[in-house]
């Protein structure tokens, strides 16, 4: 009998220790998991990562998805919760690869965006992207400890998209892939005599309208040619659904539109020199992030030179530090934050000025003098 009791305590204990190491495991997962496509669209994926329980600093994630099926478009680094990347988001198309390195400083506990990925769909089929044994999480230790990791694929289902259903289109976000500094979301869609239209504007790219009819509310609103003014920072799903007379309501039809008004986060230039690097020349370092779409670009003006692109470190042209620097970061959505450096006015030497101002006063007593002796002279001749 006793042995029966340590049989079943030490069951109960042995699960309670699996459910506690479960709890306490970091996840590394994609949103959407799993999703319907059409042939020829593109969607997004985002790579999240949940600490749980735990503090982190760093991650490594790599991913593999079916290159036949798939094509990477872009990563974005917007609004992730990395802000040191020693190495730059890399993927490779051929091979179906997808790579990140990126670090936390002071830590990172809770759920937050790695990065977004755009993909383009090729092929029908069924997508799969998995993260790779290498990946890892490390704990905020000062140890680099690897945290207990839970890894999660996503599966996506792609299709044909069915015929008849609507084509919708943007004039002020023509382009579902690029992100737009405009706030106001205009579409259009061609009407059909005797349809009834269902459609939802949301932040979820699961999103479905409901089988009910809608009819135009509000500002900028008519069926067809649509407008949802002031919008926040972020990506939004259009969806539409029809009902021909007579038939069942369609399957969606989904327009991503990506709003982004909101500059780069301030930032300042640092300047240094290094025997070790440059040859010892001057040179420019500096760093920011931007929180939706991701920075696109730097732009250097050195004084009266014309500007480029640029990237940090930056060795200097100017290496007398004389000419002002401005320093422009460029977001994805063209958002711009500039940050200067003004070169201190150099003192006057008022003492090197001494010699000259006793020279130019005595030239004027001189002056005055001569100018006052022949006044003298004058009145004398007169008498």
């Amino acid at each position: 009998m006793n042995y029966n009791k340590i049989l079943i305590f030490s069951t109960i204990l042995i699960l309670f220790l699996g459910i506690v190491n479960v709890a306490s495991a970091a996840d590394l997962f994609l949103m959407p998991q799993s999703q319907t496509v059409y042939k020829e669209d593109t969607f997004i994926a985002e790579i999240r990562l949940d600490t749980g329980e735990e503090e982190v600093n760093a991650l490594e994630a790599n991913l593999e998805f079916s290159p036949e099926l798939l094509e990477v478009l872009d990563i974005s680094k917007g609004g992730s919760i990395l802000s040191l990347w020693p190495i730059e988001p890399f993927f490779s198309n051929s091979a179906g690869k997808i790579s990140l390195t990126g670090g936390i400083p002071g830590g990172f506990k809770g759920q937050g965006i790695i990065a977004q990925i755009t993909f383009r769909v090729k092929e029908l089929g069924k997508a799969i992207i998995n993260f790779g044994d290498t990946s890892q999480v490390l704990l905020n230790d000062g140890k680099g400890t690897p945290a207990n990791l839970n890894l999660s694929e996503g599966s996506y289902e792609i299709i044909e998209m069915p015929g008849g259903l609507p084509k919708i289109s943007s004039s002020t976000h023509p382009d579902q892939n690029k992100w737009y500094n405009q706030n106001t979301f205009h579409l259009h869609w061609d009407l059909k005599e005797g349809v009834q239209y269902s459609y939802l504007l949301s932040k979820d790219p699961l999103s479905i309208p409901d089988e009910t009819p809608d009819k135009p509310e509000g500002e900028l609103k008519w069926m067809g040619d649509m407008g949802h003014p002031n919008l926040e920072d972020g990506i939004y799903y259009f969806s539409l659904r029809q009902k021909l007379p007579g038939e069942n309501w369609s399957g969606k039809m989904t327009y991503r539109a990506m709003v982004d008004k909101t500059p780069p986060e301030p930032f300042e230039l640092a300047i240094a020199q290094d025997p070790t690097s440059f040859e010892g020349k001057y040179f420019l370092s500096f760093y920011t992030t931007d929180k939706m779409s991701g920075i696109d670009y730097f732009e250097i003006k050195e004084g009266k030179e014309d500007s480029k692109r640029i990237t940090s470190p930056y060795v200097l042209e100017d290496q007398t530090l004389r000419s002002k620097i401005v320093v422009k970061a460029v977001d994805k959505a063209g958002n711009e934050r500039i940050a200067e450096f003004v070169p201190p006015k150099k003192p006057v030497p008022y003492l090197k000025l001494i010699p000259y101002i006793i020279l130019f006063i005595i030239i004027g007593i001189i002056i005055i003098w001569i100018i006052i002796n022949r006044k003298g002279i004058r009145k004398s001749n007169r008498k």
